[in-house]
């Protein structure tokens, strides 16, 4: 079909010529024009960079499409929206995105309960080991035996020598599961159990209960002999199920719960207020010898209060769980929520969740031992403290500093002298925070002593203490530090 060229130029042109005289024009003050604007100096930011380039290549775009003639004879304003062709028509290469490492969601049941010798004489129950055979088998019973022989074999690579039973003369006959307890018989020669002394034989009870009860829904263990006979270990006569909590050397446990409050006087002409915005933390060992610690700290807004308590855990409905499990409730919200597998003696796992503004932490522990809960201010944090040494441990006092040293044992090597000055520190919550201390010789004779305040007095929540001690330059050889109210 024939057009008049000539003709449609001068329509085009007369239309666009209207459409630039009605157009509402934005004029741009001198001030905000490029003519005002500073000269770019070296050292641009990206983002201005970006956005120059950005700008240049719409432009671009703009002015083709305004000068690209209509491709038919209809009215301009009818013309489909043109297609902008990319700059750089070459295929894009896809980077490629790194894909997130799974995240375990239950704590590792291939586990081995293993004494540390020299802590156990101090009270600090087994910690436990890895081993990529025991634990993964089809039945209970088996997945027990095969951590009870791993336990008791001389080539597993755990356990003290001196505590390992030879797999030839000692080794699991059979185990039977009833409820919550399970039955493990052993074959044994003539001579018994080769452990001698009270310390290892606590050492051994401990690692056997507490690798037979990592079985999820076993909390007892009872060790038999020989066809079902009462087992003796040296003078121990093991005659009922034993549970951790009566091996680990701490007591019994008060299921405690503990709230504190901020009080808000001026209420309710106080302003609303702020929540909280919360991240957690937590160590094993690192301050403490057999502490595990929970931070939850306050970075923004206000706390307002918190719970913390513990009860006894079903480990055969939550994966993540242990034992025991400690749940702190703070007002506010974490950060990042979720679960993290730890797996390190005591403490095996946290989970966090946040609802209704607030955020609950829940600590799966493989026992019920004695936990503390304290609160640091600047910045305001909340502390909950999980076990620790035996002997420095009471109800009103725990002393993290200095650690135990012991006389010397079959299991233990020879120790460092602390010296005559030394730092004592811990927590206590005792009358009017006071917290008294004292050092006496192998006689009971006091060779120093003082007091100290305390952060904090009779409470539910610990408060912190710091004792500086200088002992007489004629005292030698062994003391002890007493720390009491």
């Amino acid at each position: 079909m024939k057009t008049n060229e000539p003709h449609d130029d001068e329509i085009l042109g007369r239309a666009l010529s209207r459409a630039i005289e009605t157009a509402d024009v934005k004029e741009t003050p001198y001030e905000s024009s490029r003519m005002a604007v500073r000269s770019v100096k070296r050292g641009t930011s990206f983002w201005r960079v970006s956005a120059l380039a950005a700008s240049i290549v719409i432009a671009g775009a703009l002015g083709s499409t305004l000068l690209e003639r209509p491709a038919t004879d209809e009215p301009v304003g009818q013309q489909p929206s043109p297609t902008v062709a990319p700059v750089n028509t070459q295929a894009a290469t896809a980077t490629p995105v790194a894909t997130p490492t799974p995240q375990p969601s239950a704590i590792d049941h291939q586990r081995v309960f293993v004494g540390n010798f020299v802590a156990d004489f101090a009270g600090v129950p087994p910690g436990s080991q890895h081993l990529d055979n025991v634990g993964s088998q089809s039945t209970a019973e088996e997945r027990i035996r095969s951590r009870m022989d791993a336990l008791n074999s001389t080539t597993s690579g755990v356990g003290g020598t001196q505590l390992r039973a030879d797999p030839k003369e000692i080794h699991v006959a059979s185990v039977r599961i009833q409820g919550d307890t399970a039955t493990v018989d052993y074959a044994l020669p003539n001579s018994g159990w080769p452990m001698r002394g009270a310390a290892a034989t606590l050492a051994w009870q401990q690692q056997l209960v507490y690798t037979a009860t990592e079985e999820p829904g076993i909390r007892r263990l009872l060790v038999t002999e020989n066809g079902g006979n009462p087992t003796t270990i040296d003078q121990l006569v093991w005659d009922k199920p034993t549970a951790r909590e009566d091996v680990a050397g701490y007591g019994n446990l008060k299921n405690d719960v503990v709230t504190e409050s901020q009080s808000r006087p001026c209420a309710p002409a106080c302003p609303s207020p702020v929540p909280a915005r919360l991240s957690n933390n937590f160590s094993v060992d690192s301050f403490a010898r057999g502490v595990a610690r929970l931070v939850v700290q306050v970075d923004s807004g206000d706390w307002e209060s918190f719970t913390v308590s513990g009860q006894q855990a079903d480990d055969t409905k939550a994966p993540w769980s242990s034992k025991y499990v400690i749940q702190i409730t703070i007002k506010g919200t974490e950060i990042k929520p979720g679960l993290e597998i730890v797996d390190r003696s005591p403490l095996r796992s946290i989970r966090s969740v946040t609802t209704g503004g607030s955020t609950t932490y829940e600590l799966a522990v493989e026992d019920g031992r004695p936990w503390r809960v304290a609160l640091l201010p600047n910045p305001d944090r909340v502390i909950v403290d999980i076990g620790g040494i035996v002997s420095s441990i009471s109800d009103t006092v725990a002393v993290y500093q200095p650690t135990p040293i012991l006389a010397q044992g079959p299991f233990v090597g020879s120790q460092p002298s602390i010296g005559r000055q030394f730092t004592v520190s811990g927590l206590s919550r005792t009358f009017e925070a006071t917290t008294a201390w004292r050092v006496v010789d192998s006689a009971r004779r006091e060779l120093a002593s003082g007091f100290t305040t305390a952060s904090r007095g009779t409470s539910a929540v610990w408060g912190t203490y710091q004792i500086s001690v200088q002992l007489p330059s004629t005292v030698s050889g062994n003391v002890t530090l007493e720390v009491y109210w």
